[in-house]
């Protein structure tokens, strides 16, 4: 047999073959070789063709340098003389069991970068791409004993960027492990198919019975389903089946929020939305303290209603009670201050007048705290009308003329002639005219006192009714307390009205917050404006729906 070195076009450059005696023979045999050639470049491998004690017959690769050895080198050499540690020891002990008789082996190495280039270009983890200089590679070989023959086939894969993309991921999983960790609610995920994927620590904790059952590949309905059989949650109706199949559905639909309640108290809520490839990422958190607390403010609030209602009893009540003996205080003091029996000593006459004053005070007071119970209660009635602010203004401003006289306090309405109706309880909006008006008066300096009643057209279609007065005014911190009921603003009176009856001079606290109250009934706002020394403005809105059209009366 003739062994020469026959020149091929490829990087190895030469092939150790058997030479035909015959030029055509050997001719053909090139032009195969160049086509096995030619067809192992459309191979990532680096292909060997050994015999059993290693020595290189032929190899071909479409980068010889992936093993860190010059392609000249192999040809002729033992491949466990050549490849550098690790790979020449694993090569050699693979070709002894073939040896052996295994016809087969499959094997894994690395090799570190060449001397001179340890640590070059590395990113990570003693890594780099695949071509880089410097970086740890990384390789799959496999070895095939050919049959009835002293020759092995050996294939070598680079799979440096699988190892390397294969490592990156389990570094991204194992920061989202480590973050999903962090979460202090329950997480889980299912994928496309339903099937867990995973979940943290926390879920499992929160369903603790359930724990062999919450494993990867487990479907939902399986997890859920075993929890239900083991009791882990509360079924209000006993229907099992029903509740699962409303838990499996909302699951699915990934909807709204829904709360549960586990087997020793605990409420969860569980919040799900779907995933862009199809899976389900789930939160399940802890909201017993919350639904504790929820149900301590129902029972407190629920209790502070009663309270209330019974206090609005209580004071209607005894307004009915107090209306009957006052009424007929208020009758025997007319009679006495008339004379209608007689008669009498003028001081008397006095006397009768300040019971009487005194009387229509209170009657004031029993009224607006009956008001105020009916609007608490809900059972305060509007009695619809098209009422004329006008004539209303008029009316009112003819009740309280008297008291004004005696503070010396002018009266003026600016109301144009126009002014469409306003749909409304008549009696009501007196009550709110006479609470403002009678305010304005007991507040403004003496003489020079001016209380002015507007009505107008708002920009929305509404309509503004304005009471102001050139009283001393409020500071702002004041404000609020004369909007609470029985509310004093202690010292805004001081330096007028001096000499009037002390009480009514001091006013019940009630005028403005019922005021506010009643403005409310009819859909309007209610909104005040005070500073010291220039007076209040009060300004009632009445909403557009309540304007215009209708017969007018009041």
């Amino acid at each position: 047999m003739d062994l020469r070195l026959v020149p091929a076009p490829r990087p190895s450059g030469l092939i150790l073959a058997e030479a035909p005696a015959d030029s055509g023979a050997r001719q053909e045999m090139m032009r195969l070789n160049e086509q096995l050639i030619a067809l192992s470049y459309a191979y990532p491998d680096i292909r060997f063709e050994l015999l059993r004690d290693g020595t290189i017959l032929d190899f071909a690769a479409a980068s010889p340098g992936d093993l860190n050895v010059p392609a000249e080198r192999f040809l002729a050499h033992r491949v466990q003389e050549v490849l550098p540690d690790p790979a020449a020891g694993m090569l050699a002990a693979a070709l002894g069991r073939l040896n052996e008789g295994q016809t087969v082996i499959g094997l894994d190495f690395s090799l570190p970068p060449p001397p001179g280039q340890t640590g070059a270009g590395q990113t990570g983890a003693g890594q780099t791409g695949a071509g880089q200089t410097g970086a740890t590679k990384f390789f799959e070989a496999r070895l095939v004993a050919l049959p009835d023959s002293d020759r092995v086939m050996c294939s070598i894969r680079n799979v440096t960027e699988r190892v390397q993309a294969e490592s990156a991921a389990r570094r991204a999983h194992h920061l989202l492990s480590d973050a999903i960790e962090c979460i202090t609610e329950g997480f889980v995920l299912y994928d496309a198919q339903d099937r867990l994927v995973l979940c943290n620590g926390r879920y499992r904790e929160l369903f603790s019975a359930n724990t062999d059952l919450i494993t990867p590949g487990a479907s939902f309905e399986e997890v859920l389903r075993g929890g239900v059989e083991r009791g882990v949650y509360q079924v209000p109706d006993g229907d099992l089946d029903g509740w699962i199949a409303r838990r499996i559905e909302q699951h699915r639909g990934a909807g709204a929020p829904m709360e549960v309640r586990l087997h020793d108290g605990r409420w969860i809520r569980i919040e799900e939305w779907r995933t862009h490839e199809g899976g389900t990422v789930g939160i399940r958190a802890d909201i017993t303290d919350l639904k504790a607390r929820e149900t301590e403010l129902s029972a407190a609030r629920d209790e502070a209603e009663q309270a209330n209602q019974r206090k609005s009893d209580y004071v209607h009540h005894l307004s009915h009670e107090l209306r009957t003996p006052l009424n007929a205080v208020l009758g025997f003091a007319q009679i006495i201050h008339d004379e209608m029996m007689g008669p009498n000593n003028p001081r008397y006459r006095e006397y009768a007048g300040q019971i009487a004053a005194a009387g229509v005070y209170m009657l004031d007071l029993i009224n607006n705290l009956l008001d105020l119970a009916r609007i608490e209660a809900g059972r305060m009635d509007l009695h619809e009308e098209a009422c004329n602010l006008s004539l209303l203004v008029d009316l009112t401003f003819g009740m309280m003329q008297p008291r004004a006289c005696e503070a010396a306090v002018a009266l003026c309405m600016e109301i144009p002639d126009d002014l469409p109706s306003l749909h409304g309880d008549a009696s009501q909006i007196r009550q709110m005219l006479t609470n403002l008006i009678g305010n304005a008066i007991k507040f403004s300096p003496p003489k020079d006192g001016r209380v002015r009643v507007r009505a107008e057209l708002t920009e929305d279609g509404g309509i503004a009714l304005t009471v102001a007065d050139n009283g001393i005014g409020m500071r702002p911190e004041q404000i609020p307390v004369a909007l609470d009921a029985f509310g004093q603003v202690h010292g805004r009176n001081q330096g007028h009205n001096q000499g009037r009856d002390r009480a009514a001079e001091r006013g019940s606290g009630l005028g403005l917050p019922l005021t506010r109250a009643l403005i409310a009934l009819h859909g309007g706002t209610f909104h005040i404006d005070s500073r010291v020394g220039a007076g209040t403005t009060v300004r009632l809105t009445f909403p557009a729906c309540r304007v215009g059209g209708g017969v007018q009366r009041f």
